[in-house]
């Protein structure tokens, strides 16, 4: 019987489920398409009819898992939002993805790995570069629009992924109890205002 789309798309999921799960206990490296089709209960290789290869697999997870989603679904409607309002809104939706149990599952484990293993340096960087470049995008139209002062848009998107970043370094890797007392909002708060507060016209 031929597969629907509806069974194809569940199939794969399915298989990027256990994925991350494998991957969050094994590392990436040590993981095999064995273990993840152990993982799913399905045969390892019913995976080379959905994924090439085990990157492909992590490739997936990042490009449907992480907010990259989230980044290229906003609507035209959300992103023509004021600064003010579209950041409060992108940032806690970004912190709630990458906090998100499984999520961090696969922090704890992909950090190490990045930095002694150069395929997951590059994956990660690649990764970071795709949201470094729809954030510098946004900025450098809101300084065009003249809603944001014209400044260095590259630098203003380094700077709102890393307090980003490092908030959820200290609240999830380092388990920092001064972090952890803030909900998503609070945060988001913070660092909206103290950024936009060097960029919004004067």
């Amino acid at each position: 019987m031929a597969r629907t789309p509806r069974v194809v798309e569940d199939r794969r999921e399915q298989i990027i489920d256990a994925a991350m799960r494998v991957f969050s206990q094994k590392g990436f490296t040590r993981a095999t398409n064995k273990d993840i089709a152990c993982e799913a209960g399905i045969t390892a290789g019913l995976i080379y009819h959905y994924f090439e290869n085990k990157k492909a697999l992590l490739d997936a997870i990042i490009e449907g898992r992480s907010p990259l989603r989230l980044m290229r679904s906003l609507s035209p409607h959300v992103l023509a939002l004021p600064p003010e309002r579209f950041l409060r809104f992108l940032v806690p939706q970004v912190l709630g993805i990458v906090e998100e149990e499984k999520f961090v599952q696969l922090i704890r484990v992909f950090l190490p790995e990045a930095l002694h293993n150069p395929e997951m340096e590059r994956t990660a960087a690649e990764t970071l570069g795709k949201g470094l470049n729809f954030l510098t995008d946004y900025f450098s139209s809101k300084m065009l629009s003249g809603e944001l002062r014209q400044s260095n848009a590259a630098l203003a998107a380094q700077t709102l992924l890393g307090c980003i970043m490092g908030f959820v370094l200290r609240r999830q890797v380092l388990r920092d109890p001064t972090a952890l007392e803030y909900t998503h909002a609070q945060i988001a708060e913070v660092i909206v205002e103290t950024l936009l507060k060097g960029l919004l016209p004067r």
